[in-house]
């Protein structure tokens, strides 16, 4: 295999795949990156056997093949190289060299007959949304999902298609997130625990302009782009019932700005315990105050000027809770509803935009 890339989008295509592959291996080909040349492309896969990740990178190829090597190196090596032309070749007992300018390598690599097939199953159906939103969508819920290894079901985000709607759902127990986009055709139906790694990658490597592709077959979540494409295995197990966790008709509703509300929540919990960062918040109409206090440390209390219609309440929540809820949250202003002081409240946006997320609240 013989192949001249430009550097700078042979960086760019080992950025999009080598963070899939983890520094610990069972198998030692599975800390290599595949790479293969043929036509005019040369392509780039790296996989944990969990998710897996396939970029293609124009090339000129004098020779094509296949070759695997490790990911890290390689990635490591091309970032410092110039911006030049980069020549690639294969040559005995799997030896990689690589040329730049002044610079030449040799890299042991690793035949590739034992690299698992990432080559996704064909979906029946793809559904079609532009990257931007579905960004929007994993920032929206991304933030819930639990790390609590033994409750592996929660330990992705639910990806549902019914309808013509598409809708994202995470939930850790405490708090539950949920962002929904209806598209202007159907989508059919179909739905599957996409894991936090794959999440983590989806945000990662989506951009702002084009538009992509997913599907959910039996056992796997598929994205793809132009020359990109991403699986990863669906997790077993059964999602809670979210729709039953939703509260529906709040009386007291509170209107605040967004970044008015962030910034009175981080200025009072420097007082609150550091381990739940619990925050007090006593409505009243118009008025707003929070509170927080530590044996150890001392109080803390602000009181805002806000547009609250309801009951007089006290409620308290995990401030860091309130603040991950709201960050997600790209317009101005918020609603935060609630029923009494031992029941969940819900944030959403004041248009109603299809994002909610609903956190329980704290004795405190």
């Amino acid at each position: 295999m013989e192949v001249v890339l430009d550097r700078d989008a042979f960086l760019r295509g080992l950025q999009m795949v080598q963070n899939i592959v983890e520094p610990r291996q069972t198998l030692p080909i599975l800390a290599n990156v595949l790479v293969e040349a043929e036509g005019e492309t040369v392509r780039l896969t790296a996989t944990d056997l969990e998710v897996g990740a396939r970029v293609g990178v124009p090339a000129r190829v004098a020779s094509p093949g296949a070759i695997t090597v490790s990911a890290r190196k390689l990635a490591e090596i091309v970032k410092e190289l110039p911006a030049a032309a980069v020549a690639l070749r294969v040559g005995e007992n799997a030896t990689v060299s690589l040329r730049c300018g002044g610079a030449t390598y040799k890299l042991v690599g690793l035949a590739p007959d034992d690299f698992p097939a990432v080559v996704p199953a064909t979906p029946a159906s793809w559904v079609t949304l532009d990257a931007r939103t579905l960004r929007e969508m994993l920032a929206q819920t991304k933030f819930a999902v639990s790390h609590d290894e033994t409750r592996y079901a929660l330990n992705g985000i639910l990806f549902t298609f019914q309808g013509k709607d598409v809708r994202l759902v995470a939930t850790d127990g405490h708090r539950l997130a949920i962002s929904m986009r209806s598209l202007g055709t159907g989508v059919g139906g179909a739905s599957g625990i996409v894991p936090r790694k794959a999440v983590n990658e989806l945000e990662r490597v989506l951009g702002a302009g084009e538009d992509v592709q997913i599907a959910i077959t039996d056992n796997q979540f598929v994205l793809q782009m132009p020359n990109f494409v991403m699986t990863a295995r669906l997790i077993e197990g059964q999602f809670p019932n979210y729709e039953a966790v939703v509260p529906k008709n709040h009386p007291g509703k509170l209107v605040i700005g967004r970044s008015v509300l962030a910034a009175a929540l981080r200025r009072v919990a420097v007082m609150a315990e550091e381990r739940n960062k619990p925050v007090k918040l006593t409505l009243a109409p118009a008025t707003l105050r929070l509170s927080a206090s530590s044996q150890e440390l001392g109080e803390a209390e602000e009181i805002l000027e806000v547009e609250y219609a309801g009951e007089e309440l006290t409620i308290g929540f995990n401030s860091r809770y309130v603040l991950d809820a709201i960050s997600a949250v790209e317009k101005d202003q918020v609603v935060f509803e609630f029923k009494d002081g031992l029941s969940p409240g819900l944030i959403k946006t004041v248009e109603d935009e299809g994002y909610c997320c609903v956190i329980m609240p704290m004795r405190i």
